[in-house]
């Protein structure tokens, strides 16, 4: 083990947090998902990111993949969605010649950087290749199998599948983080940047804007730096954080707790350190597996003395909370436009996920926000019907 960093990586992995500031600079609240995507990269690992449509998962992923100069494959599963629209077509010469073996350029089995919308929603053929594909690296093209070079693969979804087999499936993906729209103070901020986007967009003959680069081979160096990061230091917090999950039956598998030491390794590598701190322990309240786990896990970590971990956007005061739901449900049958309904639909969609993550034992809070939900879809569907 090395405890401090040479100085070519530590060169590297400063320009690498430099860049992942551009990325940053260019969205709003979304410095800790930029960061925990950057960190399941460095563990050539798999992200899941929860949280609704439009909430910028896409533009964070792409600027990723841009920044690499990687290969790119976006797709949007559905119930109907079928394994070639994924993996690739029938190679028709080579399916005449006796052979069976798909075109697989410009797809998933060539991607080094993937991003899956409702990924749970894929058939079980496609779930089954993915799960080779995640797992080993390797995609069984008819008689061949061939090696992959992916990366990361981001999952994304609404919420955690309870169907047991996808429980399964949706346990490959080490890193976990729930994505929510911008709290209510940068919705200005939102607007602005959001503003020179499409501006940029209108003028297509225009330069390229200046992205943030990090070549490939850069990404390399720093993915074989993690293994020589030192743990020593954080060794037995981490242990007694283990016994601790089990104590208060959280579900963390010895699979999920062998690979947490490389998501450490990556935390201290990302702030070029070659030894690990125990800020860095923070990086398992983003390895939960059970949705439910999320607030113990965060309350047993803080009390191993582990920072806070980062979240993106203020979390908003329980009294204040609930002073705002109490008074959405008073206003909410005087509102009639359905622009209106659709801003107390973005916030109760906040307010409901601030609640699960932080604050899941108020069942009758989480009830009342769900009732209101339900009223406001009510509402809206009126209004436009009208």
């Amino acid at each position: 083990m090395i405890t401090e960093l040479d100085p070519a990586v530590r060169r590297l992995a400063l320009n690498f947090g430099r860049q992942l500031r551009r990325i940053k600079d260019d969205f709003v609240e979304r410095d800790t998902a930029v960061d925990v995507i950057a960190l399941a990269a460095l563990c050539r690992e798999h992200v899941l990111l929860i949280g609704p449509p439009g909430s910028a998962k896409t533009g964070v992923l792409e600027r990723f993949s841009l920044m690499l100069h990687a290969r790119y494959f976006r797709y949007l599963l559905t119930k109907f969605t079928e394994p070639d629209e994924l993996f690739g077509t029938i190679d028709v010469p080579s399916f005449h010649a006796g052979h069976l073996k798909l075109k697989t350029e410009g797809m998933l089995p060539q991607a080094q950087i993937a991003f899956l919308d409702e990924v749970f929603n894929g058939s079980s053929a496609i779930l089954n290749t993915l799960l080779t594909l995640i797992n080993e690296r390797t995609f069984q093209n008819g008689a061949q199998r061939e090696r992959a070079d992916l990366i990361t693969l981001l999952g994304a979804s609404n919420d955690i599948p309870d169907d047991p087999m996808l429980r399964a499936f949706c346990d490959r993906f080490l890193f976990r983080y729930s994505v929510h729209y911008v709290s209510d103070e940068a919705v200005g901020d939102v607007l602005r940047l959001g503003w020179s986007r499409e501006l940029a967009a209108l003028e297509p003959a225009e330069p390229a804007p200046d992205l943030a680069d990090f070549p490939l081979g850069d990404l390399s160096e720093l993915q074989r730096a993690v293994g020589g990061i030192d743990l020593t230091p954080v060794h037995h917090t981490l242990i007694s954080i283990l016994r601790a999950f089990r104590d208060e039956d959280v579900s963390f598998s010895d699979r999920r707790a062998v690979k947490a030491q490389k998501a450490i390794a990556a935390m201290a590598l990302l702030d070029a350190r070659g030894r690990a701190e125990p800020q860095d322990l923070s990086v398992l309240a983003h390895l939960w597996a059970d949705p439910g786990d999320r607030l113990t896990i965060r309350q047993v970590i803080k009390a191993h003395d582990v920072p806070e971990p980062a979240r993106d956007g203020a979390v908003m005061d329980l009294g204040e909370l609930e002073n705002m739901v109490r008074k959405t449900g008073l206003d909410l049958p005087q509102v009639e436009s359905a622009e209106e309904v659709r801003e107390i639909q973005r916030r109760l969609g906040r307010w409901l996920a601030d609640v699960r993550d932080f604050h899941p034992e108020r069942e009758d809070l989480l009830e009342m926000l769900g009732r209101l939900q339900a009223e406001a879809l009510d509402r809206l569907e009126r209004s436009l019907a009208g």
